[in-house]
């Protein structure tokens, strides 16, 4: 990572934070991407603290519950800046009341995902331009819970539009459809579970409350060992792993077909492509089979019984991982479920029809045109802000 220009959204707390540290250890120049500005600040100076030469610095304000905000953030940074070799999309939140943006998107959906995807593509012509470059979507195991339901409808809606779970599937959907479509310009598009971590996402629930949250502090990984899985993940060399990705792509994609999904965009782009070079990391038992071959009943909000009992069923085994897979990487010294690699994601995720819609009706609702800027006509856009 040394030299390469990295932005870190929510950096302040937690994993976005620890992601931020450890890439500036590395030598990467990163900008964080926050709404409080002071507090970013006083993260900065601690990383500059503890590794000296470290070079941190604060970004604009961004707020991504606001899609203005992110607009003003996309041109400030262009003006400051030459280049970009990574975004980080890792900011989010969980356990809110219902609230809705003033174009009628559902809070956690605009925060989570929304706020990410308008970002990305405000940004995708310096992406290019700085190629080889990588987009990081953080998500989580959640996201095998997910679903979508009618698509139109997905944005503005609480559930399953705001359900924590289905705005950590849609990161994987769109980090999937942006490599679909900018994957060949040079753009390295992934998602990443970073397991169980103890973070702020679990405030205002009843996992900060005793008992439970005895569980998550004392078994769950710190904030710190979660952000390894980010950092692997905006950091590996592309090729170093992509026979694994291959092999797993052959397995799992197009295996979910059904509902809604399986028509396509507005237009439909990419059929005479080669097969996209899809990426979800994950790390220790997470990337484990007994975790990743959950298939779930991702389209159906109210399952049958036999699905009810799949899902306890796998929703236990999850739950036993998330409580075993800090503490065997701790008590080992590292020596087991220390490794972050390429894993299957939930079957849904795959499906290009459901993303191409998903990444559609964004593009409408971030005012931004559903074609991404591509190569010569984005390096003038870009020459032409810096002017």
């Amino acid at each position: 990572m040394e030299g390469r220009q990295v932005v870190v959204t929510g950096a302040t707390q937690g994993i976005g934070r620890e992601a931020a540290r450890q890439l500036a250890a590395q030598g990467a120049r990163v900008v964080l991407a926050c709404r409080d500005v002071e507090r970013a600040e006083a993260v900065a100076e601690g990383i500059r603290r503890q590794h000296p030469g470290a070079q941190v610095e604060v970004g604009p304000p961004l707020d991504l519950g606001s899609l203005e905000s992110v607009r003003s953030f996309a041109a400030a940074y262009k003006k400051r800046h030459r280049r970009l070799d990574c975004l980080v999309n890792n900011a989010g939140t969980n356990y809110t009341k219902p609230w809705f943006t003033p174009e009628g998107v559902g809070g956690l959906c605009q925060v989570n995902y929304l706020g990410h995807y308008a970002l990305t593509r405000l940004l995708e012509d310096m992406l290019q331009a700085s190629a080889p470059s990588r987009v990081v979507n953080v998500s989580s195991v959640t996201h095998r819970y997910g679903w979508v339901g009618e698509v139109g409808k997905f944005l503005s809606s609480w559930r399953p539009g705001s359900y924590y779970p289905s705005t950590k599937l849609a990161n994987v959907l769109f980090a999937y459809e942006l490599q679909r479509r900018l994957g060949e310009h040079g753009v390295q598009s992934c998602a990443v579970d970073p397991g169980g971590v103890a973070s702020n996402i679990w405030t205002g629930s009843v996992f900060s409350r005793p008992p439970l949250s005895w569980f998550i502090g004392n078994l769950y990984a710190p904030p710190s060992d979660g952000a390894a899985a980010v950092v692997h993940a905006a950091s590996v060399p592309w090729g170093q792993e992509r026979k694994a990705a291959a092999a797993i792509n052959a397995r799992w994609m197009g295996t979910d077909s059904s509902s809604n999904g399986s028509s396509h965009g507005r237009r439909r782009r990419h059929a005479a492509h080669a097969a996209p070079d899809l990426r979800f990391y994950a790390r220790g038992l997470f990337a484990s089979p007994a975790v990743t071959s959950w298939r779930g009943t991702p389209q159906d909000p109210a399952p049958g019984l036999l699905d009810r009992v799949r899902g306890a069923l796998w929703g236990g085994t999850a739950v036993v991982a998330s409580l075993l897979d800090y503490p065997l990487r701790r008590i080992t010294g590292g020596r087991l479920n220390s490794g972050t690699r390429p894993a299957p994601s939930a079957p849904l995720s795959y499906n290009a029809g459901l993303a191409a819609q998903l990444w559609d009706l964004s593009a409408d609702a971030s005012g931004l045109p559903c074609e991404p800027q591509i190569a010569g006509a984005a390096a003038g856009a870009l020459a032409s802000a810096r002017d």
